[in-house]
């Protein structure tokens, strides 16, 4: 039996009013995951929820793959996929993507620090559209940081031709070329890259059942 409390509630009411209250320096993170009705009677049932890889997107699977392996090195503990989830987001951010995922369960969690991977949730996606990470230079204008990032985007796709490697899969690419669009992105784990308002989500290789606080079905 369930150790936390189960309701239903709208949208707007699934997440309650006011200051969220995320710390991404808390031995005990705050995070929010929505899961469907499907994988939340699996977490009640076996006390645990662990992902499945084969719904990972095709184009999508350097970039997991990648985060797989970061995850293995740098956490405690030991899986084979993730788990997602919100560390740090706007409260109208949260009830937009509950006003998503009608017939849905919102849970708010609870996880050990060692548990969990940080990732800033914007420059995830250099990783997901297999990009060089740019990142911006103090004092930088919109339009400056643009340019630059455009130049460095242009200059790595044209040594990336250059190799015969565009359009295949980071494995496939030359060492020197895979490992210095890496370690760029390796860059999106450190808060200290950010400032203090940016969203930052959570990976995990299980989620416990023990871990949730609460549970929302989300209803219209």
């Amino acid at each position: 039996m369930a150790s936390f409390s189960i309701s239903e509630a709208c949208p707007a009411d699934a997440v309650p009013p006011g200051r969220i209250g995320y710390d991404i320096s808390a031995d005990q993170l705050l995070l929010h995951t929505i899961q469907s009705e499907e994988a939340f009677d699996v977490l009640c049932s076996a006390g645990v929820l662990v992902s499945d890889r084969s719904r990972v997107d095709p184009f999508l699977v350097d970039a997991y793959d990648w985060l797989y392996r970061q995850m293995a090195a740098r956490l405690t503990t030991a899986g084979d996929g993730a788990i997602w989830l919100w560390a740090r987001i706007t409260r109208r951010d949260l009830v937009d993507s509950c006003k998503a995922s009608i017939g849905q369960v919102l849970l708010t969690c609870r996880v050990p620090r060692e548990r969990v991977l940080l990732s800033h949730y914007g420059d995830w996606h250099s990783v997901l559209n297999k990009f060089p990470h740019v990142p911006e230079l103090r004092g930088e204008s919109d339009e400056g940081y643009t340019a630059r990032m455009n130049r460095v985007v242009d200059e790595f796709w044209a040594r990336l031709r250059a190799a015969g490697a565009r359009g295949a899969g980071i494995a496939d690419w030359p060492a020197d070329l895979r490992a210095e669009i890496e370690q760029g992105w390796e860059r999106i784990f450190d808060p200290g890259n950010y400032g203090r308002f940016e969203s930052w989500q959570a990976t995990l290789h299980t989620l416990h059942a023990e871990d949730i606080v609460e549970a929302v079905r989300i209803q219209r």
